[in-house]
């Protein structure tokens, strides 16, 4: 939930006695925690090759593209697979895999990858 969207219903609750404004922060909140809770849900179910057998190196490679690259980069990920001795037919899944789990950070999952949310200012994820 956005702090700023908090203060404001609470302040809305206790100087104006309208529970609206809290009312409206509530359920943004927690549309955005059902969103997340379904791709998580879905990550569950069918967890890939490359999120049980290469964890290590999935989470290494997604710090770089966070602290060093600022941006997913393919071909310096599938450097770094051949160097930690991915096998070959599984790079590509790997690096996919890496990439989607790049491009799905947010502020609730960063610890996953060891990272603080002020890692993700300045992000590019095109």
């Amino acid at each position: 939930m956005d702090d700023r969207a908090y203060v404001d219903g609470l302040i809305g609750i206790y100087e104006l006695n309208n529970v609206a404004l809290l009312r409206e922060a509530y359920i943004d909140a927690y549309v955005t925690s059902a969103e997340n809770y379904r791709t998580l849900r879905a990550e569950i179910e069918a967890p890939e090759k490359a999120a049980l057998a290469y964890r290590d190196f999935v989470r290494e490679a997604v710090r770089r593209c966070v602290l060093e690259w600022k941006s997913f980069q393919p071909q310096r990920i599938r450097v770094m697979a051949e160097e930690a001795g991915i096998a070959e037919e599984d790079r590509e899944q790997v690096v996919d895999y890496v990439g989607r789990q790049f491009r799905g950070l947010h502020e609730g999952n960063v610890i996953r990858y060891r990272l603080r949310p002020a890692d993700l200012v300045d992000l590019s994820r095109d």
